[in-house]
């Protein structure tokens, strides 16, 4: 029986193609899973944080901090080729070797700063490996989930996500707190044991199981056709990347950066009340991630246009001149974009078969992340040649063509074996 086969027939009830699990925190496995990667993600995003404002200390040069920021995306790159190996040879070499490369990668930059200046591509190359020991990480950590947790897959995959944005909240707050007292490579060295914080997790038995490699010895050059199949046959996966590649192209880099720059300029606020508001949105998504991961039930048919609606919305009401609608506006888009996203993950491990997960997460990692890459590239131009009220409505007329999509696969959710349905 498959993953939602079992949701379906011992773990609640359903109607449609609803999702009704119990919650993952009454499980303890879970809370210590969890425990290690929240401690490891906290890490990340203290890193995130504080080693661009090192180089730019060092150097000066914003060419340095964009090269910098620009190893996660590329590291993203490796995301399918971390999934072939998860499906293929399992998913414990992924997690070890690849936080045993942070840590060694984040070890040797702090030895490099700790003697001196060191010169700007031994910072890079540093960056670049513990970028890639993390990808590596989080798809073997996360691919097995559903095996892990099989009561609430669904459920546990998106309060994980909420985890991780909860995490981006803490990383800064952490800097600001620790800077003063520690300095940058004070706080580089706190944030190395964070990356065996898995490992611990690991050590006390709370581990995918193990299981055989399946065709380890074998390349198929269909393989990755079939993973491409496997994530597409299905409409619902199909229609959930199509969400959230126009989501990342949309809401990215390019969308934060014309927004700050709007506090600033266009509103006159301060950096420090610029950094409140920016405060205030990443709360805001938080919160609309949670109201999705933590409930019982999810529904799909719902929940995706509205919060696609609400979003859309949000992003014309930003070519508002009206103080309080254009706050509005930013904190009802965070809110509708956290419950997309959780919606995304959640549905995905529903629907995609366990055992091309790692591939397929991979495959679509690298389309989401090539997606995010269009923000900073057109949103820039585009603010430039029609500027920023005019911009924003163009962002909420592409959001909502996105409705046309959902529209046209709204019977993907309605129930495609009515044996395996109870009423609600």
């Amino acid at each position: 029986m498959t993953t939602a086969g079992r949701v379906r027939a011992g773990h609640g009830t359903a109607r449609g193609d609803e999702v009704v699990e119990p919650s993952p925190f009454t499980e303890r496995p879970f809370l210590v899973f969890a425990a290690g990667n929240a401690v490891n993600n906290v890490g990340e995003a203290l890193y995130a944080t504080a080693l661009p404002l090192l180089a730019y200390r060092l150097t000066g040069a914003l060419t340095v901090m964009a090269w910098l920021a620009a190893t996660v995306p590329m590291s993203m790159l490796l995301a399918p080729w971390f999934g072939s190996v998860a499906d293929r040879r399992g998913t414990s070499g992924l997690v070890l070797y690849g936080l045993l490369a942070q840590a060694s990668a984040a070890l040797a930059m702090n030895l490099l700063l700790w003697k001196g200046h060191p010169p700007t591509w031994t910072l890079f190359v540093c960056a670049l490996v513990v970028a890639a020991g993390g990808v590596a990480y989080r798809t073997g950590w996360m691919t097995d989930v559903p095996v892990m947790f099989p009561r609430c897959p669904a459920r546990a995959r998106g309060t994980l996500n909420s985890l991780f944005l909860a995490t981006t909240l803490a990383g800064p707050v952490l800097v600001a707190a620790t800077l003063p007292w520690l300095g940058y490579l004070g706080v580089l060295w706190l944030n190395l044991p964070t990356f065996f914080a898995p490992l611990a997790v690991w050590a006390v038995g709370v581990r995918p199981p193990r299981r055989a490699a399946a065709g380890a010895g074998r390349r198929d050059p269909a393989r990755l056709y079939k993973v491409w199949h496997d994530v597409t046959a299905d409409q619902r996966i199909a229609v959930t990347l199509v969400l959230q590649m126009v989501l990342e192209a949309v809401c990215g880099t390019g969308l934060t950066s014309l927004v700050l720059f709007e506090l600033r300029h266009s509103w006159r606020l301060s950096g420090q009340q610029a950094g409140w508001v920016v405060a205030a949105v990443n709360l805001s998504l938080l919160t609309g991630n949670l109201l999705v991961s933590q409930r019982r039930r999810l529904r799909p048919s719902t929940l995706l246009p509205v919060a696609l609606a609400a979003r859309a919305v949000s992003l014309a009401l930003l070519a508002s001149p009206v103080w309080p609608l254009f706050l509005t506006a930013l904190v009802l888009g965070a809110v509708a974009q956290g419950a997309l996203l959780a919606a995304v993950v959640m549905l995905r491990v529903r629907y995609l078969p366990q055992a091309v997960m790692g591939r397929a997460s991979g495959l679509m990692w690298l389309l989401t992340g090539s997606a995010a890459l269009l923000s900073p590239v057109v949103i820039p131009p585009l603010d430039h040649v029609a500027g920023p009220h005019a911009t924003f409505l163009a962002l909420g007329a592409v959001s909502s063509v996105v409705m046309v999509h959902l529209y046209r696969a709204r019977t993907a959710w309605t129930p495609t074996n009515p044996a395996t349905t109870e009423p609600a």
